[in-house]
């Protein structure tokens, strides 16, 4: 995909799947990158339905799914990463 967004996403949940111990204080600072990088990938997928639009199997239809999944789960994730900053769970 050549997305740098995209591998600092992928690294992040990499690494909360590695420890997904995160201090509150660092929490709020990572709730604030993935949803950005997340409100990013929302936007690209509207780009690869609209603009950037191709047949059903092709890299741009592969990308468009691509990014609208990347969207979806950054946001869970996201919400998930709330709790953790407002509880003080770590």
């Amino acid at each position: 995909m050549q997305d740098e967004d995209l591998d600092d996403a992928l690294a992040a949940v990499v690494k909360l799947i590695t420890n997904p111990a995160v201090p509150s204080a660092h929490a709020v600072a990572l709730i604030v990158r993935l949803q950005a990088i997340a409100a990013k990938m929302s936007m690209m997928a509207t780009v690869y339905t609209t603009l950037k639009k191709g047949p059903a199997g092709s890299d741009n239809a592969h990308k468009k799914n691509i990014y609208y999944t990347t969207a979806e789960v950054l946001n869970k994730l996201v919400d998930a990463l709330k709790y953790t900053a407002k509880y003080n769970m770590v």
